[in-house]
């Protein structure tokens, strides 16, 4: 079990000292348990992805169930948040994570990307019941845990009210509709992001997922979203919050999310793409931007017990161990809806266990 814990920082002073490369007393914990936050309540997907107050509760009451002892909260629903509320019709499975309905798409045809309407995310859809629920944990936990919102950045947005397909297409053949429709939809979502700042973030985890191998070239995502991410990215800094960018695509472009957004830590589920392992990810990355991750979300919620969470925990400790403290354990996405929570919970035992820097 590794050598016997006692905490000296509070879970906020814990995830500064990592996210500054000052090593804290043990390894953080970001808890990804989003959706899988309303089984304690006793709740349906659909109703608690749409209430503020059943979002807000759940994760207070995982974060008791848990001794209080995960050091980060990530005000992660869904990504159908942002598209539906720009007026993307949205699927509320009883037991699985809302989505876009892909049989009715909002942008229909090229000319619809011009068409999207300008909203006020204070007020409109699902960004306010985020931004309420975001306001109701930072009021009860800010001071002493870390509080990070989310965004999906505008090509995620995009891809959910046209289709990722026919939105790729257009990505070639029609470039300057889905350029238009950035310019549309970013002020957008940097009012959204200034929002949950001033709703207690200290920090806006930015999904740009996107940018890597498996999904579009650099030069791609360099050309189309990354000068619009970076505004979301300015936005939020200029309000007093951190960026933090999530990416759980295969071969994410570090050096080009450096470039453009510089963020202080990033939560991904691969190495970056000019790494082949994790080992050379943390040799050549791990004292340039933070990692946060990287345990594999289904077989943690799904496949392994205990005992296997926190051994495969162990070794991603064990590989960022000579970063100067910047690593935070975490899984590599979301934490499975529907996942048991007791190998969530292995997995700060494990940080306990195995990642003191004392």
């Amino acid at each position: 079990m590794g050598n016997e814990f006692k905490s000296e920082m509070t879970g906020l002073e814990r995830a500064l000292a990592a996210l500054s490369y000052k090593k804290p007393d043990r390894v953080p914990v970001a808890s990804l348990v989003c959706g899988a936050a309303r089984r304690v309540l006793g709740v349906t997907y659909d109703k608690w992805s749409q209430d503020a107050d059943l979002i807000a509760d759940s994760l207070l009451q995982t974060h008791q169930i848990m001794n209080n002892e995960f050091d980060i909260f990530v005000m992660l629903v869904d990504l159908s948040v942002e598209a539906g509320s720009f007026g993307q019709k949205v699927i509320f499975p009883i037991e699985s994570t809302a989505y876009a309905d892909p049989d009715d798409p909002l942008i229909k045809t090229v000319d619809d990307y011009r068409r999207i309407p300008r909203i006020n995310p204070r007020e409109t859809g699902r960004m306010k019941v985020v931004i309420e629920a975001t306001a109701k944990v930072a009021k009860a936990k800010a001071k002493e845990y870390g509080v990070c919102g989310f965004v999906y950045a505008p090509l995620g947005v995009i891809g959910a009210m046209r289709g990722h397909e026919k939105m790729f297409i257009d990505c070639i053949k029609n470039r300057d509709a889905i350029i238009e429709a950035c310019e549309i939809i970013t002020p957008v979502l940097e009012e959204y992001a200034v929002a949950q700042v001033e709703a207690g973030a200290q920090a806006i985890v930015i999904d740009t997922l996107y940018a890597s191998a498996t999904i579009m070239s650099p030069k791609m995502w360099e050309a189309i979203e990354a000068p619009f991410a970076k505004r979301i990215a300015d936005a939020v800094r200029k309000a007093g919050g951190a960026v933090v960018l999530h990416n759980c695509g295969g071969g994410i472009y570090f050096d080009v999310q450096q470039k453009w957004t510089n963020p202080v830590a990033i939560s991904h589920a691969y190495p970056a793409a000019d790494c082949k392992t994790w080992e050379e990810h943390a040799a050549k990355w791990g004292k340039k931007i933070v990692s946060i991750g990287y345990l594999e979300p289904a077989k943690v919620g799904m496949f392994w017990n205990e005992e296997q969470v926190m051994e495969e925990a162990r070794k991603c400790i064990e590989t960022y161990k000579d970063c100067d403290g910047g690593f935070i354990l975490s899984t590599g996405c979301e934490f499975p809806p529907n996942g048991t929570l007791i190998n969530a919970m292995a997995i700060i035992k494990a940080a306990k266990a195995y990642g003191s820097y004392k």
